[in-house]
């Protein structure tokens, strides 16, 4: 029998080797970086490790790339170049589970991040499945795939096959979830499981997805969890609340029509758009500053192209970003001359009532959604996971897609009352499910001092006009 296992064993030698190039495709398709993992440039999880050459990879000593302290993050990183000559062929090789800075050689901006990776490979078949997560201080984003190759006893034809996390997963520290939603494979982070990470003692860290047959549980490496622990704890960047004054402005005293309210508001909306994302936003001072999402300027450059129909396209800066509630501040001199949108500051708004949603879904800026207020809500239950307890949400079925996030959510006579955030998709269990965070709750965050209510003034803080 021995020659036949020699020959088995060079044909897993060569599928291992085959398959290797296929796994840096795939994180190609995740990171857009060349990412082929040989053993000296990545760290192999040994407690997981399945196949003869990563064994051997473990017991070399060869496995992890070298660290230095990072003096810009107070961390241990393995530094990488992400903006090299496009005709270089000099490529970098990443790890697993190691907190890895992928600075730019240009701008000096930075993103630190950590993969990982769960799969299984038959012992028999060299049939090849499993999941690779990318993760950030804001997102994680990942895949699945499956991919044939060469056992002891034959061989698997099977074609790579790679596909995107589903539109919801389910994020777990111990026991306790967290459920969030995203689009292409990839997540914003909840603030929620950070905090619970870097409080836990525990390294069980589990993702869950669904699958045709129900759900699967792909569990983080207790490696990866320590740097995730260490990214979430040194590597979230503080920022200076800024100095803002609330305005009563000058509103409608009876409801308008949803054309005439689109067309007084849509002048202050704007859309953001960089190499990385497209969002929505709206200026809410005469000094041209804008309010979006966190999630929207997630990711190292903070720098955004800002365009609106009343003329802009000028370049923005992310001035502040609040995790807690996921939203975020721009300034652009480009937006002082766009009259700011009227801001329902000193009230709550209440079910049923009329609400219109601006934005620019999937890219179409200033579309117009209309609808109602579905409830006003606090998170509970499984909706903890999405939105910390103190925020109060306006659930509302006026269409939020994404690209409408930042948005503003207009009451009948133009003012806003939250920031459109997110949607639960249907996948044929609901629909018109969609989230907006209040503006009351967002105003309160950064400290804004609100003018005193006097008489005169409506219940949301500004003066009343004749139509």
């Amino acid at each position: 029998m021995l020659p036949y296992a020699s020959v088995g064993f060079k044909n897993q030698q060569k599928s291992m080797k085959a398959f290797k190039i296929k796994v840096a495709l795939l994180l190609f398709a995740v990171t857009g970086l060349s990412t082929y993992p040989t053993p000296a440039a990545r760290a192999v999880d040994c407690e997981r490790s399945t196949s003869i050459q990563e064994r051997e990879d473990c017991t070399s000593g060869k496995t992890v790339a070298k660290e230095k302290f990072d003096t810009q993050t107070g961390l241990d990183v393995v530094e990488y170049l992400n903006d090299l000559d496009w005709k270089s062929t000099d490529r970098e090789k990443l790890p697993w589970s190691q907190i890895i800075k992928l600075k730019s050689a240009l701008d000096g901006s930075y993103e630190l991040i950590v993969f990982d990776r769960d799969y299984a490979s038959d012992f028999n078949s060299g049939a090849k499945q499993g999941v690779v997560t990318r993760w950030s201080i804001d997102t994680i984003k990942g895949i699945t795939y499956t991919a044939g190759g060469c056992g002891f006893w034959t061989c698997t034809r099977e074609r790579t096959q790679v596909n995107n996390l589903p539109d919801s997963i389910e994020l777990f520290v111990g026991s306790e979830s967290f459920k969030v939603y995203g689009t292409d494979g990839e997540f914003a982070i909840p603030q929620g499981f950070i905090n619970s990470l870097k409080s836990s003692g525990t390294t069980k860290v589990n993702l869950k997805i669904g699958t045709s047959t129900g759900s699967a549980v792909v569990p983080i490496g207790n490696a990866t969890v320590d740097s995730l622990r260490r990214l979430f704890t040194k590597g979230i960047q503080s920022w200076t609340k800024p100095n803002f004054t609330i305005t009563p402005a000058l509103v409608s005293a009876s409801k308008l029509d949803v054309e005439e309210l689109a067309s007084r508001s849509l002048p202050s909306v704007v859309m953001l758009k960089n190499d990385r994302a497209t969002g929505s936003g709206f200026v809410i001072n005469n000094a041209g500053l804008i309010l979006t999402n966190r999630h929207v300027v997630s990711g190292p450059d903070k720098r955004f192209n800002v365009t609106g129909p009343s003329g802009l396209n000028s370049e923005a800066k992310v001035i502040y970003i609040d995790r807690k509630l996921d939203f975020a501040l721009l300034e652009t001199p480009g937006a002082k001359n766009i009259k700011p949108l009227p801001l329902c500051h000193a009230a709550y708004p209440t079910p049923g009532q009329s609400v219109v949603a601006l934005g620019s879904p999937l890219g179409f800026a200033g579309t117009v959604t209309q609808g109602i207020v579905s409830a006003v809500r606090t998170p509970t239950g499984a909706m903890e996971g999405i939105a910390p307890n103190y925020v109060t949400l306006i659930q509302t079925d006026a269409a939020i897609s994404p690209g409408n996030s930042g948005g503003p959510l207009l009451n009948s006579t133009g003012e806003v009352i939250g920031v459109n955030t997110w949607n639960i998709p249907g996948s044929g269990r609901a629909q018109n499910i969609n989230f907006a965070i209040s503006i009351v709750d967002i105003l309160k965050e950064i400290g804004a001092n609100a003018p005193t209510l006097t008489k005169g003034l409506n219940k949301c803080g500004n003066s009343n006009a004749k139509k």
